[in-house]
């Protein structure tokens, strides 16, 4: 069953092609809406990509700090390694002098 009397939603006249108004405010509600969300959505990404700005930032910073330590103990490993080799001939040069000894007292 049709009805005759109403009045279509779209319609094409001389004047060009024209909404009903119930139409047009529908268009035009949902355009409004559809902007407020891709608004808040970027809004809400942008602030995402400042967090991830921030912790990779902080995170630079770390691992510069980690690295300083790490090099740190690299040279004072090198040194004790230079310590220990010292301490080594010097106890080679010992034990030299007391085969010498022995062999003397032989």
């Amino acid at each position: 069953m049709t009805d005759h009397g109403a009045k279509p939603l779209i319609e094409n006249s001389d004047r060009g092609i024209t909404l009903n108004k119930s139409l047009a405010w529908t268009v035009g509600c949902g355009i409004v809406g559809a902007g407020l969300y891709i608004g808040l959505s970027l809004g809400g990404i942008t602030t995402k990509l400042d967090e991830v700005s921030r912790g990779s930032t902080d995170a630079s910073y770390e691992r510069r700090q980690i690295e300083t330590r790490v090099r740190s103990l690299e040279q004072s490993k090198a040194r004790d390694d230079e310590r220990f080799t010292s301490i080594l001939a010097f106890m080679s040069k010992i034990d030299a002098r007391l085969d010498r000894i022995e062999n003397k007292a032989d």
